[in-house]
């Protein structure tokens, strides 16, 4: 069971990965509120499916817990203006840190959380008949 659990994962990642990138890097073909929001979203979603994938048996709530509090802690992480800091979100890794802190991004975490840990519900119900909610 654990090791289906992280296949289904690791797809998930995989399929989350280029979508939020999409976001990024080709917002033309995405609706505003998409464009604006959804990098932050998928951002989420996708820490959320790693978690898990790290953590297969532990349950969805406490997952969702710990998501949103990285994700919270990446956002606050980003008030501290330190020059090597500044430097080290200016290399690719600084996708991953992102820049500047903003109370609607805190909202998108959640709402990548809510949606991730949703999704995984229905998921793990429909694949292996029980979630470990």
């Amino acid at each position: 069971m654990k090791t289906k659990r992280r296949w289904l994962y690791l797809i998930l990642i995989l399929l989350n990965i280029p979508l939020g990138l999409a976001t990024r890097w080709a917002p033309q073909y995405f609706p505003e509120i998409i464009r604006i929001y959804g990098g932050d979203v998928f951002s989420a979603t996708c820490i959320f499916f790693g978690i898990r994938f790290l953590y297969p048996l532990k349950p969805l709530y406490k997952i969702a817990i710990i998501n949103y509090l990285v994700c919270f802690a990446i956002e606050v992480q980003q008030l501290y203006q330190a020059q090597w800091a500044v430097d080290l979100r200016n290399t690719p890794l600084g996708i991953l840190l992102g820049h500047g802190f903003l109370w609607s991004d805190c909202v998108c975490y959640a709402a990548g959380t809510l949606l991730a840990w949703g999704l995984s519900v229905l998921l793990e119900t429909v694949f292996f008949k029980q979630a470990i909610k």
